[in-house]
């Protein structure tokens, strides 16, 4: 049993310095005469006037990870060795790339932080060789000793938490509702977490905490935008067996059984989080939390290999 930790300091991460303030877009001076109700270009009225996007690249980030690991191991004797091993785990960051932007005028521990998308929970891996004992020890004939003898089962099996997901926004009349600044997230107003027994194909977590913001709302931060549910996790056996057929010295015959995903089970990867308000506020994306992707079904190969 041990711990193992890990803290980034000085990481590199993005401010988009030349982004125009919130409400700025709103200020009757950024009008455009031409086109009333419409401000004029942004690069008008930008900190640095005359100028686009300014991407300053500073090296102020910081991230952590905390983890309880475990393990059990057998060694190979009288025909089996196994390994147990389980980590329970935390990764937090600011963003998962070398360069990810952070807020400009929100406080980036509000609008940035969060768990890191490689961040899992817990993860249990399990693994195995047995040594199968020889039928001909009960009954020794050519037959068994042909058909039940030499053979070895081994397998894979892991079991390991979804990674962090957040809802996208978007909205059908396209409204400006902050103008300007780092924009806004959906508001998320409790807890969208299900537990598994009220989780259905369609609805993998709750849909109905998530509401558009009003005008000038900056939304929830990152608690809805990286980290507003888990994803599914993973459930996956893979296992071997393989034959050896001795013919003579120095040479052995060999069939071999390999099944990824070995029990079908289905294992979901994808859920449909884009949140689509109207102008009313109402959801209009009919996928939104519904499940839409998968993971491989069972693949299954065999082989036969002269060993010499």
């Amino acid at each position: 049993i041990a711990y193992a930790g890990n803290l980034g300091r000085h990481l590199g991460q993005t401010r988009q310095i030349n982004t125009v303030p919130y409400g700025a877009q709103f200020r009757p001076e950024n009008a455009d005469p031409t086109n009333p109700g419409t401000p004029v270009p942004d690069n008008f009225f930008r900190p640095y006037v005359g100028y686009g996007n300014l991407p300053y690249l500073e090296f102020s980030g910081t991230s952590s990870y905390h983890s309880l690991q475990s393990q059990v191991n057998r060694r190979f004797s009288k025909g089996l060795q196994f390994g147990v091993a389980w980590t329970w785990s935390k990764a937090m960051n600011y963003g998962d790339s070398y360069d990810s932007g952070i807020a400009v005028y929100n406080n980036p521990r509000f609008w940035n932080y969060g768990p890191g998308g490689y961040d899992r929970t817990h993860t249990l891996v399990g693994n195995w060789v047995w040594q199968i004992p020889k039928g001909s020890r009960i009954w020794d004939s050519v037959l068994t000793r042909l058909v039940l003898d030499n053979w070895q089962f081994s397998g894979i099996c892991a079991f390991v938490s979804g990674s962090p997901q957040g809802i996208s926004l978007s909205l059908a009349d396209s409204a400006n509702l902050t103008g300007g600044g780092d924009g806004n997230t959906v508001v998320k107003t409790g807890s969208a977490v299900l537990s598994k027994s009220q989780r259905t194909f369609n609805r993998f977590f709750d849909t109905s905490v998530f509401a558009r913001p009003a005008k000038f709302e900056r939304g929830s931060g990152s608690g809805a935008s990286r980290y507003a549910y888990r994803g599914p996790g993973v459930n996956n056996w893979d296992l071997t067996f393989f034959k050896n057929v001795p013919l003579r010295e120095k040479l052995t015959f060999q069939f071999r059984w390999e099944m990824y995903n070995a029990f079908n089970h289905t294992q979901f990867d994808a859920v449909d989080n884009s949140a689509r308000f109207d102008a009313s506020g109402n959801l209009i994306n009919t996928r939104f939390g519904q499940i839409t992707g998968s993971r491989d079904a069972r693949i299954q190969q065999m082989s036969l290999r002269l060993q010499f």
